[in-house]
Formats: structure tokens, C-alpha cells, sequence
């Protein structure tokens, strides 16, 4: 991006493991201009001195780079030392730039090339550098995120490990996980599952489930399928070497679970450090000690964002567009431009709000009735519609009033209330549910 007085432009393709490359352009119009400079630096303090000094001539020249891993993190300090800025392009924004400008062909000095030309083409703003306290609880909730992917990851194995080996045993759990995993840490070998007293199996039954009244005979439904699927598999399945595999899963998912809740209790101290009780972003609906640090850590308190729309186009909530010509296709999916740990939190908390809050409950209500809407897509658009009033009550300072329908201000139990006469209509869900299993069908044969 040129800035007034320095008259370049500079592209900076940043590396993990390699050198960081540099290219110095000044912008002709009419054409992309002439290459006034072409070097590379090592990402070590050296390197960044020699940044430093070879782009300060040209302050306050603005770099451009994409957000590789956290390395634009050390260039933007060194940047800042030499009176320059950094701005970040978007991975997906700089792909398409590098496909308009330089087709299939792609390399370091190719990218930094390109990246030099993206004031063209994007507004750019200068990169912020976070504090030492913001950026820890960014980081924590960035390690959180890969944490729930590997949790679910480890689940999804014990679940399909079940499926083919013992399907019966999975649905005598009748959809209480708590219930199938400890009863499968306690009994994984199905021929001990099998011979279990009845009364055993019923307290690690009643233990893990709420209530339910037939807790004897669920015990007694699991150690008939156990038995049964011991028989089956005589002769043909090692049941030692099964339950090995399903113990190794079960402690994948244990080891997996104990790291997701200490990346947790992390990110809950290090928003409480930063944040304190932190009313103002609790007084959303569905903002909780889970979802709250994650919003903190990166929209802070949402000044950088000039409207509700800018915010929304960062966490990549907000739908795609597609045009050409005269042919135009709205209300397409979500980008999916921002962080998806962000999106995850804000798409977790829609689901909570359109319980308390009647207005987006009316919001998913019309989605899914009147629109056909699928419950994801209609999530979605609760979540979008949330970012904004989140935006909105950071911005203002002021904690987040509940309203009716007319706009009136209400209690949190009368909203609670008035939202569950807004529930959607279980035929509806059922429809919503056959045509998404229809629609995934039929992607299956194109």
C-alpha cells in the first residue's frame, strides 16, 4: 500500500522455516511499476535488524504480508522500529490475488511480489500488535480450539470402534455417553461386560445417568448385547486384542479431555486476569465462562471494528456473494474468512441465546418455518445477528437488555419464557432433518 511521501510499495512474504522475502515496488500508473528493491531476511534477531534498516529509508511505508503462523508477529515489532507498519491480507484474499495476477505459478518471490500490489486491490489497515496479557489468552484459546478438534476426533474412533464391533452394546447406552464410556473403562472386554453381575453394571448405570427410572433393566439390556456379540464374534474376532484397542481409544479420549480442560482453565484465568468478572460481555445472552475469553481474545473491546458489519465479516459469519454480469447468487454459504476457534464460540453461543432472548428466538423461528432453513444454516444466522449486538454492547458500554417482540425491555425470566413459546415445531426440525439427509445423499452421486 503506498503512503504519502514514501511512494513505494512493499510486499513481504513471510516464513516459518525459511527466509522472509522482501520486494520494494514503486507504483507507476498505468502499469505495476518498477522494482526498486529485492531481498530476503532470516527470521532471527539479525534478520530482523536488517529489515529493519533496509525498509526504514522508506518510512512510513506500510509492508504487507500474509498472517503465516505467528511470524508476522516479530516483523511487525521490527517494523514499528523502523517508523514502518505491517498490514495482513487474508489467506483466501491473497489467493485469489495470486491467482488473477500470477495464475498457477507461486513462489517466495512471486508472493512477495504480489503481496506488494494488494493496496490495489484491498483496504488495508495496520496490523495491532496485542499486549503480552492479550496475546497469551489469544494463543490459549487458539490451543483450546485444535484441543476440542482432537477431543471430538478421539470420541468419533470409540464411537465407530462400537458401531462395527458391538453395535447393540452402543445403542443399549440409549445416548448417554458419560454411561458407555464408563461402563466400556470398567468392562472393555465384552466377555467381561458379559458375566458382570447385573447389580454392578446398574451402579455404573445410575451413576452416570440422569434421571432414569429402569436403570436394572438397561444394566441387564447391556450385558445381554454383551453376550450376544461375544458369541458372534467366536472364532473370528481376537476379543483380547478388541479390548485393548478400545481401552487405547478410551485413554486417547481421556488424555484428550484433560488437556482440553486445562487449556480451559488457562483461558478462563488469563480472561479474569485481563477482564475481571466482565459483566459488560456476560450480559450477552449465551456468553459464559467458556465462550466469554474467547471473544475477549480477539475482539478485545471491538473498537478496531468501525461497525457491526465489519465485525461480522471478521469472525466469517457473514454469507458469500457471487456475481457476473447480470446473474447474481445471494445468500450463499458463510466465508469462513475469520478464526474458527471465534466462529466456533459465537455459533456455540447462538445456540444458548435463541433459548433466552425472544427476539432471535422469533429470528430461528422464521428461518427454519418460513424460509426452510436447516437448523446449521438458521445457527448461523443467529450467530451473525449475535456478533452484532456484541459489537454493539462492547462498543457502548452498556450491558445487553432483554426485549420482546415490541421492542420493550424485559426480565431475563420473562424473556426465557417468551422464547419457549417461540420454539420451532418438532415436524419442522423432522422436515429440516430428512432434506439435509437428502441433500447429503445426493452429493454422493455426482
Amino acid at each position: 500500500m503506498e503512503i504519502e511521501g514514501s511512494g513505494v510499495t512493499v510486499g513481504l512474504d513471510a516464513a516459518v522455516v525459511a527466509n522472509h522475502h522482501v520486494i520494494v515496488r514503486r507504483p507507476s500508473p498505468g502499469s505495476p511499476g518498477e522494482v526498486v528493491a529485492n531481498f530476503v531476511a532470516a527470521p532471527t534477531l539479525a534478520g530482523m535488524d536488517t529489515l529493519a534498516k533496509r525498509l526504514a529509508p522508506y518510512a512510513p511505508v506500510m509492508a504487507v504480508a500474509e498472517p503465516t503462523s505467528m511470524t508476522w508477529l516479530p516483523l511487525s515489532i521490527a517494523l514499528g522500529r523502523a517508523g514502518c507498519s505491517l498490514a495482513l491480507v487474508g489467506n483466501r484474499h491473497s489467493a485469489r490475488l495470486r491467482s488473477a495476477l500470477a495464475g498457477k505459478n507461486k513462489s517466495d518471490p512471486i508472493d512477495a511480489d504480489m503481496l506488494s500490489r494488494a493496496g490495489e486491490f484491498f483496504s488495508l489497515e495496520p496490523a495491532r500488535i496485542p499486549s503480552p496479557d492479550e496475546l497469551a489468552l489469544k494463543r490459549v484459546c487458539q490451543r483450546r480450539g485444535k484441543l476440542i478438534v482432537d477431543a471430538n476426533r478421539s470420541l468419533r474412533r470409540i464411537i465407530s470402534l462400537a458401531r462395527w464391533a458391538f453395535p447393540d452394546v452402543w445403542n443399549a447406552f440409549a445416548g448417554s455417553r458419560p454411561t458407555a464410556l464408563a461402563v466400556l473403562t470398567r468392562w472393555p472386554e465384552l466377555a467381561q461386560l458379559a458375566r458382570a453381575r447385573v447389580s454392578s453394571v446398574s451402579d455404573v448405570v445410575a451413576a452416570h445417568t440422569r434421571g432414569v427410572g429402569n436403570v436394572d433393566d438397561r444394566a441387564a439390556h447391556i450385558r445381554a448385547a454383551a453376550r450376544a456379540w461375544a458369541e458372534f464374534w467366536d472364532g473370528h474376532v481376537d476379543l483380547d486384542a478388541l479390548a485393548w484397542e478400545t481401552s487405547e481409544l478410551l485413554d486417547d479420549y481421556a488424555a484428550a479431555q484433560a488437556r482440553l480442560e486445562r487449556a480451559t482453565d488457562a483461558a478462563r484465568r488469563r480472561w479474569e486476569q485481563l477482564w475481571g468478572d466482565d459483566p459488560l460481555l456476560l450480559s450477552v445472552p449465551g456468553m459464559g465462562p467458556i465462550t466469554a475469553p474467547t471473544v475477549r481474545a480477539f475482539l478485545a473491546d471491538a473498537q478496531q471494528f468501525s461497525d457491526a458489519k465489519q465485525a461480522q465479516s471478521f469472525v466469517g459469519l457473514n454469507p458469500s456473494n457471487w456475481s457476473s454480469g447480470q446473474m447474481e447468487a445471494p445468500s450463499r454459504a458463510i466465508t469462513k474468512e475469520g478464526p474458527g476457534v471465534l466462529r466456533l464460540a459465537f455459533y456455540q453461543a447462538g445456540n444458548v441465546a435463541r433459548t433466552v432472548d425472544p427476539q432471535l428466538a422469533e429470528f430461528y423461528r422464521r428461518l427454519m418455518v418460513e424460509r426452510g432453513h436447516c437448523h446449521t444454516q438458521a445457527s448461523c444466522a443467529v450467530a451473525r445477528k449475535l456478533v452484532g449486538r456484541t459489537w454493539a454492547t462492547l462498543t457502548a458500554g452498556r450491558c445487553y437488555e432483554l426485549r420482546d417482540l415490541d421492542g420493550q425491555p424485559i426480565t431475563r425470566r420473562q424473556a426465557k419464557q417468551r422464547a419457549a413459546t417461540l420454539a420451532v415445531p418438532d415436524d419442522v426440525r423432522r422436515r429440516a432433518r430428512a432434506r439435509s439427509a437428502a441433500t447429503h445423499r445426493a452429493r454422493l452421486t455426482r
